[in-house]
């Protein structure tokens, strides 16, 4: 199972686990098989990612947190403390693209 970005979610995939919205409720069941309508539908839900059956972490292409030079990540971590200074990092929307922005910052400087 590997943890996809919704633009790399492609139809036919099957969902490893349910995907839910920010209050808890089940969006679309684990098992699920991925069609072009439900691509869209999570897009306008604002649902970055999922949990997609047969897809390895390995093989997506990007590095974990841990292959990238720590001082590197210290100096992305204090580069978005600054920019997300005046947030609320409690508000699961804002720790969610506080995470998203994190891991793309590290991939950049892994490539």
């Amino acid at each position: 199972m590997g943890i996809l970005n919704i633009n790399d979610i492609k139809e036919g995939m099957e969902l490893a686990e349910d995907i839910v919205n920010l209050n808890g409720m089940v969006v679309l069941k684990a098992g699920s098989i991925i069609t072009e309508r439900y691509i869209q539908a999570l897009m306008a839900w604002g649902i970055a990612e999922a949990n997609i059956r047969g897809v390895e972490k390995e093989g997506l292409g990007e590095p974990s947190l841990e292959a990238v030079d720590p001082e590197v990540i210290a100096r992305i971590d204090k580069d978005l403390t600054y920019l997300f200074q005046k947030t609320d990092l409690e508000n699961p929307i804002v720790a969610e693209i506080y995470r998203l922005v994190r891991k793309r910052e590290a991939v950049r400087a892994h490539e």
